[in-house]
């Protein structure tokens, strides 16, 4: 039988034909030698009806291109749950070019009859040299060849995704880091279902890489895995399979190959199994899907341990005082976290406490705050010292308060202190920070068990030099996300604005009356929002501007757009409120401390906190954002509450505010979840 009579079969003649009475080739190199000895039992020179085998149809069929095709595209298929754990793609097109590069090089090869060992070798090197191109190229000597400083590189990378993949909720940023590892990790896994499936003709194997990465994909998601991820790779694994199938099937019949069954040679009819297996492939796919919705289901846990945790899995207090502090800029999940264990314990003489910062950011996108993305080339170098905040004026009033942190469980690289820091000093050996200009915020390079820090306390609005805030920014200078309406809300966000800011010019004065507006009496400060306030509605903001009833996630967030709306830069900020009082003289801050708050650019003042969430333990104003008849204000409001150790959900007494007003203890403002549904009842 040619090769054209096993239309599609993948393996040559000589892979399965022997002479009479002989054995089936080897795969390898043992097949190769059989063929050329059939050649020479019908006088043809080997090298000959070699160039022969590599035109037209059989050159197609050896290469099992195909094959290759199917085993790229399972492979790719594996990586399509991570376009939802991830917030950038940038990692896609490398991806892609990396898994398709492996295919091309292992079909050239197999079509060139190379063994199956050069083919595996020729992709993993093909593979290596592509990824070290888009990442490491300048890290390579004459192109090629890795360096000393390579190898640094890679560690750099693979502790950046790291970092990244334990501290940021999905869908996470898409540093250098975490590209370089996906794309590394797909090439790998290309090169091995390539290998298995294709090259080795053991396509059921393959399905050992191909479930792995599945795995590791879908389980980090926090949700329900969407059904057309697993069927994409089911689908094309049992093409693979069905592929392999024919192939076989197709080889048995030829012309030097005759077994008798009852005096009939079995090369005149092949079975057909077709009906029997589509049969069992149904009854296997109805019995899958009825057992998974019948079969009990553990609570959904995650490999990166920190990527897209829910509550269900690792939380607060699970068995220490270790703290996962994440950058989504939404509460929804912290809210249920009930835990007592400390994040912070520290102390400090300061009269006017401040909450203490962690980060900030700017961005929002489709209903949500996104978390901020940080470029090393952006963070001065470890070790320099915390310049003066950007903006403040050499004349603005500010005493230099001090807290010192004896007990500290966030983890690398979240770091809280109040705001604008001025000094930091680590204690512990190897703790180093770097410091990000760009929005005040340290970011911890190894694990600090305590440290000091200086922050920048500013004095009383009747105390601060003439003319802060008259001139207005200047547009050019800031991101264009600082100034960005959310466009859904924009024309109620500006009504509204005009409304409470009147005429005045001053962009202070303007904060103020757009702060003491969102703390009247008109506004309700809960756990519940209604439809129409929720992230997954259409309209959150106008939405919770509508039915004035929501926490400190809608007021920061209404703050920040009618500030925005005015000219006036501003951004969200997350962090913890400053915590109880101890008989020991040190506060205590608890994960349910969480708090947002928005900041406002004020020419002569710089980035400057404001407070727009009503309730008791949302603490007062600042000194500098409080209406001129207020400054003999009382600024110690924020100490005097007493925390509930056990908080009931549904309390017999009146109910006494918590964190930021809630009646539950928990926090309103940790930046952790995926939404601003609250969990709280």
């Amino acid at each position: 039988m040619s090769d054209v009579d096993g239309v599609g079969v993948g393996v040559s003649e000589r892979e399965h034909a022997s002479g009479p009475g002989g054995a089936a080739g080897d795969l390898g190199d043992g097949g190769s030698a059989g063929s050329g000895q059939s050649h020479r039992r019908r006088g043809q020179d080997p090298e000959d009806s070699r160039l022969a085998q590599l035109t037209g149809h059989d050159a197609f069929a050896r290469g099992m291109w195909a094959e290759g095709l199917v085993a790229a595209l399972a492979t790719l298929a594996v990586a399509w749950p991570l376009t939802e754990l991830l917030r950038e793609k940038d990692w896609l097109v490398p991806a892609v070019l990396m898994v398709v590069l492996v295919a091309l090089v292992g079909a050239v090869l197999r079509t060139v009859d190379a063994a199956p060992s050069v083919v595996s070798l020729g992709q993993l090197l093909v593979g290596l040299v592509g990824v070290s191109q888009i990442y490491l190229r300048d890290t390579l000597r004459w192109w090629v060849v890795p360096t000393p400083v390579t190898a640094d590189r890679v560690g750099e990378l693979l502790r950046e995704a790291g970092t990244v993949l334990q501290t940021y909720a999905a869908p996470a940023p898409t540093t250098t880091g975490v590209a370089f590892l996906i794309v590394s990790v797909l090439t790998l896994t290309a090169v091995s279902v390539d290998s298995m499936g294709v090259t080795g003709r053991a396509p059921a194997s393959a399905g050992i890489p191909l479930a792995a990465g599945f795995l590791v994909s879908v389980s980090n998601s926090g949700r329900a895995m969407e059904p057309w991820y697993f069927g994409a790779v089911a689908i094309l694994w049992l093409v693979m399979l069905a592929q392999q199938g024919h192939r076989v099937l197709a080889a048995w019949p030829s012309t030097d190959r005759r077994e008798a069954v009852g005096g009939d040679d079995v090369a005149r009819s092949v079975p057909n199994y077709h009906g029997l297996t589509q049969v069992l492939g149904a009854l296997t796919l109805v019995a899958a899907v009825l057992g998974a919705a019948v079969i009990p289901h553990l609570p959904p846990t995650f490999f990166a341990d920190g990527l897209a945790r829910n509550t269900q899995a690792r939380t607060v207090g699970d068995g220490g005082a270790e703290v996962s502090f994440t950058e989504t800029m939404d509460p929804s999940q912290d809210l249920q976290n009930q835990s007592q264990a400390p994040v912070l314990t520290y102390r400090t003489d300061a009269v006017r406490l401040e909450p203490l910062r962690v980060t900030a950011t700017e961005r929002w996108e489709d209903g949500r705050w996104v978390a901020p993305e940080r470029r090393r080339s952006e963070l001065l170098p470890a070790g320099t010292p915390i310049p003066r905040p950007d903006g403040m004026g050499q004349d603005v009033p500010a005493r230099e308060q001090r807290v010192t942190v004896t007990g500290n469980a966030l983890e690398v690289p979240h770091l809280a202190l109040p705001f604008p820091p001025s000094a930091l000093q680590l204690s512990g050996g190897g703790a180093s920070y770097r410091f990000d200009p760009t929005d005040s915020t340290v970011v911890l390079q190894e694990p600090a068990q305590g440290y000091t820090a200086s922050y920048l306390s500013l004095a009383g609005r009747a105390e601060l030099p003439a003319g802060v805030g008259d001139q207005p920014a200047d547009p050019e200078r800031f991101d264009a996300d600082l100034l960005t309406v959310d466009p859904v809300s924009a024309d109620e966000v500006a009504a509204l604005t005009e409304e409470v800011v009147g005429g005045t010019s001053n962009s202070l004065e303007a904060a103020v009356r757009i702060q003491d507006h969102l703390r009247g009496s008109d506004y309700t400060y809960s756990l519940t929002l209604a439809p129409a306030a929720e992230a997954d509605a259409d309209d959150p903001i106008g939405g919770f501007l509508e039915t004035r009833q929501g926490y400190c996630v809608q007021f920061a967030t209404a703050m920040v757009m009618m500030a925005r709306s005015e000219g006036i830069p501003a951004r969200m900020a997350v962090g913890f409120l400053p915590g109880e009082i101890q008989t020991d003289g040190t506060r205590k801050v608890i994960a349910s401390d969480a708090h947002t708050w928005p900041e406002l650019w004020i020419e002569g003042l710089g980035w400057t906190r404001f407070e727009p969430t009503p309730g008791v333990r949302s603490s007062a104003p600042p000194a500098y954002a409080r209406q001129e008849s207020d400054a003999s204000a009382s600024e110690t409001t924020t100490t005097t509450t007493t925390r509930t150790v056990a908080p009931t959900a549904e309390p017999t007494a009146p109910p006494r505010r918590r964190a930021c007003g809630s009646s539950c203890g928990r926090c309103c403002g940790a930046p952790r979840s995926s939404s601003w549904r609250s969990a709280c009842s």
